[in-house]
């Protein structure tokens, strides 16, 4: 983060990857790969090459993670490059850290006014007045560290 960033509003940036989860996805794709490199048909490699498109997605997904922008008036979540959220700093109740468990799923989950961006186990529950929104991180306290800075930012002008 450059003086560039401070000066467009930008307090913080944190990034929560998954890379561990990649360990689980780079087999799932090369099973497949091997099973039509040792049969080929051509049913098997349009299966594979579905599998490869949708796992490579996902393996870039997981690699690059989460990116939290926490901007004066914000904070921006984002995947890829693409904002996939932004939650008005007008908008948050409150946050806290909570753990979160295997049972609920990783990568994006939700549905409704629930939101989940998480690839481990601890995230940063944060409710707002137009839903619930979870922030994994490996260090959640960084995120509240992150989210204090700009709720209580006060502009001088």
């Amino acid at each position: 983060m450059g003086a560039n960033d401070f000066e467009n509003g930008v307090l913080a940036e944190e990034t929560h990857t998954g890379r561990l989860w990649c360990l689980l996805i780079l087999p799932a794709v090369l099973g497949p790969a091997l099973s039509v490199a040792l049969h080929p048909t051509k049913p098997a490699q349009l299966a594979l090459g579905v599998a490869v498109v949708i796992g490579g997605i996902i393996f870039a997904m997981a690699w690059r993670g989460f990116q939290y922008r926490f901007l004066r008036d914000a904070v921006e979540v984002r995947m890829l490059g693409l904002r996939l959220r932004s939650i008005p700093r007008s908008a948050i109740l409150s946050y806290a850290v909570e753990p979160w468990s295997l049972a609920r799923g990783y990568g994006i989950r939700g549905i409704g006014g629930t939101r989940a961006y998480v690839w481990c186990n601890k995230v940063v529950h944060v409710r707002t007045s137009i839903g619930e929104i979870y922030l994994g991180h490996n260090d959640p306290e960084r995120i509240v560290r992150d989210l204090d800075r700009m709720m209580c930012f006060v502009s001088r002008g």
